[in-house]
């Protein structure tokens, strides 16, 4: 609906996938709302635009992850500051939660009624996070058949052949559009590659190196650029609280990388309301990331950097 092509995603997904077990990251790659929207509106929509902006973003990306730029930020901006920013986070789940409520009160409602109950039921499993998620997202599959619905729907692209998108000599190189973008790309990945991740670890209880984050993130969406797809991005991902978060992470992107090389995930969405999600978002940001990070926050020394981030 925003102008990209999703077939040719899939093979930025899969890509993606090799990386993450490549580099045994519990941070795995996929659509993120703030990158598709970011590229679409930069982009007007021309699809050999937003192409060029996600190719050239995610190849300068994976080198800066490469000579280890992102690990020297987080390192810089460590401690409160980098607590702040993740509370923050946590905060803007909690508004998306609600805003994504609205679109449909009754399923949405639902979705965080039976996440936070089977959270907190299950309060004694490692894998309760998990589970909440699963039985949310079914019981607002279930309301939803008997709940009016919009659902999403992708429009018909041109596109969706997977080759290699046009590069008429590189002209695109000199273009303020594409420039523009991929300036804007790039700084939208430094604030959720470092604070995505730093959730991503809490759940796992790993750490994560950043500029791994940045090369997978950066070699996927070039990847995906390439052939004419949209752009992937560190996600927040219940994948990583499994007992095996790196592989969980490489399998639900080798799934969803093939529901798009076949063309499924726009049939599926039929089925599965954008309320559903408003209980795993509510879950992350009002019982995993402000309950643990904000007490962190008050009690260092220099705890006005981070009330200031966040």
């Amino acid at each position: 609906a925003l102008g990209f092509a999703s077939a040719p995603t899939g093979v930025g997904f899969l890509v993606g996938a090799l990386l993450v077990i490549a580099f045994k990251s519990v941070v795995p790659v996929s659509f993120e709302v703030e990158s598709l929207t970011v590229v679409s509106r930069l982009g007007n929509k021309d699809w050999a635009t937003m192409c060029y902006i996600v190719l050239i973003a995610g190849l300068i990306g994976a080198l800066l992850g490469v000579v280890g730029l992102f690990g020297h930020i987080v390192s810089f901006i460590e401690g409160p500051i980098l607590s702040g920013m993740m509370s923050g986070v946590g905060l803007i789940l909690l508004f998306v939660a609600v805003e994504t409520c609205k679109d449909n009160k009754i399923i949405g409602l639902v979705s965080i009624s039976v996440a936070v109950a089977t959270f907190l039921l299950l309060s004694n499993d490692e894998n309760n996070l998990i589970y909440a998620l699963v039985a949310s997202i079914l019981a607002s599959v279930v309301v939803a058949r008997f709940v009016p619905f919009e659902p999403i729907v992708s429009g018909e692209h041109k596109k969706e052949k997977i080759r290699l998108i046009p590069l008429d000599g590189f002209k695109f190189l000199k273009s303020p559009k594409v420039i523009r973008g991929v300036l804007a790309l790039l700084a939208l990945r430094v604030g959720t590659s470092i604070a995505y991740s730093g959730i991503d670890g809490q759940l796992a209880n790993q750490p994560v190196n950043v500029d791994h984050t940045n090369i997978i993130a950066g070699l996927a969406g070039a990847a995906s650029g390439l052939f004419g797809g949209a752009p992937v991005e560190p996600i927040i991902s219940v994948t990583a609280a499994a007992p095996n978060p790196h592989y969980s992470g490489a399998l639900m992107m080798v799934i969803v990388g093939l529901m798009l090389l076949f063309g499924l995930l726009p049939k599926l969405a039929r089925f599965v309301p954008m309320a559903s999600i408003a209980g795993f978002l509510f879950l992350l940001g009002a019982f995993i990331a402000i309950p643990e990070i904000v007490p962190g926050i008050i009690t260092e020394p220099d705890s006005i950097g981070g009330r200031v981030t966040r």
